[in-house]
């Protein structure tokens, strides 16, 4: 018998990172208010949910436009700018759908090792400082370092080898 459940993806600390870099990056140049509009998450919202093992992620501009009720260009930048500061990778774009991949420590899909995807694009570790936004620095951006993935791997083994079970219903495996 094999398991039918549905498992979460393990989001990571960059999820929140993104919201305080680009409020950071709208202080420093001089706009007031939250320096985005929420575009950046939906798409890392988008991106995580549709993680398969340790791969990429197609992502079509036209349909996720029309989804968010955003103008092709803006969704264009959001990724755009996602992809300058790490937190996905762009590796092609051909007829208006992208091939992104996900900084682990944004997003994890269950039973994916991070390590081989953060030294494919040589991804940074983003996550947020204590104090959130009354930090002096609220984000942290490590350099990819393959030792620190790998003590990140270690923290979170238990999840990725073992992740929380969202939905046992009519599953032959959990109703045991």
């Amino acid at each position: 018998m094999t398991c039918t459940c549905d498992f979460g993806v393990m989001l990571g600390p960059a999820v929140m990172a993104v919201s305080f870099l680009r409020r950071v990056q709208a202080r420093a140049d001089g706009r007031k208010g939250r320096g985005d509009d929420g575009t950046s998450r939906d798409v890392l919202d988008i991106l995580s949910g549709r993680l398969k093992g340790s791969g990429p992620v197609l992502f079509d501009f036209a349909h996720w436009a029309g989804e968010l009720r955003v103008p092709v260009p803006r969704l264009r930048e959001v990724v755009a700018w996602l992809v300058e500061h790490e937190f996905l990778a762009l590796e092609g774009d051909v007829g208006g759908i992208a091939r992104l991949w996900v900084n682990p420590s944004v997003a994890l899909a269950p039973w994916t090792d991070p390590r081989p995807i953060a030294a494919r694009y040589r991804f940074p570790y983003i996550t947020t400082a204590e104090g959130g936004m009354g930090a002096e620095q609220p984000v942290i951006v490590l350099p990819y370092d393959a030792a620190g993935w790998e003590e990140f791997y270690r923290a979170n083994l238990h999840m990725i080898e073992d992740p929380f079970c969202f939905s046992s219903e009519g599953c032959p495996v959990h109703e045991r």
